[in-house]
């Protein structure tokens, strides 16, 4: 199936499952994992195909094109690996859905909006596939029940879009023409129109990815969002962000466009701003994300704190954290998926991802434990997972580089990550069950396949990373960056050698000594919760001796007055409110004479202006 007939088949596919979904919503939740998985195989076959322009449609003289290349193969790969992963969850999800049959279908168009983003040939066609992603988004988020939540979605959103959408009719008000591979060439000859352009289009990147001060829609849409979405929201959709870094950084290029401007630390200074932004998200998600007792909540602002690894990789267009940004693009996406998914898992057991709610569930939901104990490991950059071998190469460019303060950012969100993702694993998965989930079981198979596979995929690509980075290096070569040079197992940079098989044995057998130990050593005794002393005093919420509540009270303190770009925004929303009720006062009266008075006032106006034209 060619590209552009793949296009339509999801597309029609989602009218279709629609029209099921009407009559039987879990039929039309399995066509969802056939669309999905149809869509795997086909863009998988796309993996050596480079330079061929596929029409989807023409009207009149514009004509909606696709090419293929290898870095939008490798984006629409991971994302049509997170759409088919997540679809497996979706038929036992359907009767907590508020309307089954719409949620089908924008999850289908969606999917479709992804993969012609990434296979777009010009940026206006890049723009109606983006558009069709953020619309088909904002009508799920609230089948979640918050319409708040995709309010604020679609508001941020509207800041990206309305931004490129000038910049494209500014490019082609000068140059006549929408086509990428031909204004790039154009704009490195005009570099004063190119600064103007390159932050307007990156704008709408940085709102996708979540980058300070855009992140604040990530925690409110990923935690209210259907449990089944928010896996496609932070896994999936966010990376349509750094699709958009890396066009502007990369395939622009700001390197060879930007050389001669004003530099920063030997960078333009347009690629220090981004690296900035970078560096400060990496901060803000560790700390916000260290704080929250909803799971869901947390992950969304651990990939605030990834999407800042991302952008500074991207940004660096570094040889060796070139590479590991493009691969963290890959590692984020299946570490927060597969954290998205195993508490999707848990809330349909439990019907709740409150950390303080939870606990024990390590015996009743042993592969759901399995799946977000490899997501942390790799998402807090510990071998043998992939997350490492990105995050380690990250490291080396900005050492490599002399950037300090992004390095310490980096490592602070490192360290920090090792905070946010224990909390949920101590206080859902360890330590005592609650008396109400006595009778909690494992999700069905059907649902554990996707964490396993997600699972197996970040296990293989952190023992042998050089199969992904074989891959990159194709791409790095395409952009003219210098490759990444793979030995075998062995990852070679300009500042040492990294062998992941040794690695990967040395962890290994630390594991094995580990699990002997366990075994041999005396255990401590295990008592329910209820079993505490509370001098004779009655019990009434047992969620109240729960160990997991107020986790990192004492650390959280040190920073519980912070600034808060949120009330930031918020006094802004109310101060518009104000207006607006000001307005409707003075305009929209309830008597019916008022309103009047002003419609004649106005065209009056009108009529006297007019005369003195």
């Amino acid at each position: 199936m060619a590209l552009n007939t793949l296009i339509l088949f999801i597309l029609l596919g989602g009218l279709v499952t629609y029209a099921v979904s009407k009559f039987n919503d879990k039929a039309g939740a399995y066509l969802t994992i056939l669309i999905s998985v149809v869509a795997l195989f086909v863009v998988y076959t796309l993996k050596d195909s480079a330079g061929e322009v596929l029409n989807v449609f023409t009207y009149g003289n514009y004509s909606l094109d696709l090419v293929t290349s290898s870095y939008a193969w490798f984006f629409s790969i991971v994302m049509v690996i997170v759409y088919a992963m997540v679809s497996f969850f979706n038929p036992y999800w359907m009767e907590k859905v508020i309307h089954p049959a719409a949620y089908n279908l924008f999850y289908v168009l969606s999917l479709g909006g992804t993969i012609g983003v990434f296979y777009s040939k010009d940026f206006l066609t890049l723009f109606i596939f983006w558009e069709l992603v953020v619309w088909s988004s904002m009508f799920i988020i609230p089948l979640g029940k918050s319409r708040r939540a995709s309010v604020v979605y679609y508001g941020i959103s509207t800041i990206g879009s309305f931004s490129m959408l000038y910049a494209i009719l500014l490019l082609n008000s000068k140059y006549g023409t929408f086509d990428i591979s031909t204004t790039v060439s154009k704009m490195a000859e005009d570099p004063n129109f190119a600064v103007l352009f390159f932050f307007l289009i990156v704008m709408a990147g940085l709102t996708k990815l979540g980058i300070f001060p855009f992140h604040t829609w990530l925690p409110i849409a990923h935690g209210n969002a259907p449990h089944t979405f928010s896996p496609v929201l932070s896994g999936g959709l966010v990376k349509m962000g750094g699709f958009v870094a890396f066009l502007m950084t990369a395939v622009f290029p700001t390197f060879k466009v930007f050389s001669n401007h004003f530099q920063i630390m030997g960078h333009p200074f347009e690629n220090y701003i981004l690296m900035l932004l970078g560096g400060i998200s990496i901060i803000i998600g560790t700390l916000m994300a260290i704080k929250q007792d909803d799971a869901k909540r947390l992950i969304a602002y651990s990939t605030v704190s990834n999407s800042g690894y991302i952008l500074i990789g991207l940004a660096l267009t570094d040889q060796t954290a070139f590479a590991g940004g493009m691969m963290h693009v890959f590692n984020h996406a299946m570490a927060s998926a597969a954290m998205f998914l195993a508490f999707a898992a848990v809330a349909y057991r439990t019907g709740t991802t409150k950390i303080s709610e939870l606990g024990g569930l390590i015996k009743k939901m042993p592969v759901t434990f399995a799946a977000y104990l490899i997501a942390i490991i790799s998402l807090a950059g510990i071998p043998p997972m992939s997350g490492f071998a990105s995050k380690w190469l990250i490291f080396q460019g900005l050492i490599r580089k002399g950037n300090m303060f992004i390095a310490f950012a980096a490592f602070f969100g490192s360290v920090g990550s090792f905070m946010y993702v224990f909390r949920p694993l101590a206080g859902a998965f360890l330590g005592q069950l609650s008396p109400k989930h006595e009778d909690v079981k494992e999700v069905p198979f059907l649902m554990q396949i996707p964490m396993l596979i997600i699972s197996g995929l970040t296990l293989l690509y952190g023992v042998y990373p050089g199969l992904m980075l074989r891959y990159i290096a194709k791409i790095q070569e395409v952009v003219g960056i210098k490759p990444i040079v793979i030995d075998g197992f062995k990852v070679m940079t300009p500042n040492g050698m990294w062998d992941s098989w040794i690695v990967t044995l040395v962890f290994g057998a630390g594991f094995i000594v580990a699990t002997i130990l366990y075994f041999v050593l005396p255990k401590s005794k295990s008592v329910g919760l209820m079993d505490t002393y509370t001098s004779a005093e009655f019990i009434h919420d047992p969620d109240l001796y729960h160990y997991s509540a107020n986790y990192y009270a004492p650390f959280e303190r040190l920073y519980a007055n912070h600034p808060s770009v949120e009330k930031f925004y918020d006094a802004i929303a109310l101060r518009v409110k104000e207006l607006g009720q000001l307005v409707r006062t003075w305009f929209f009266n309830e008597n019916p004479a008022f309103t009047v008075f002003w419609i004649s006032i106005v065209i009056t106006a009108i009529f006297m202006w007019g005369d003195k034209i």
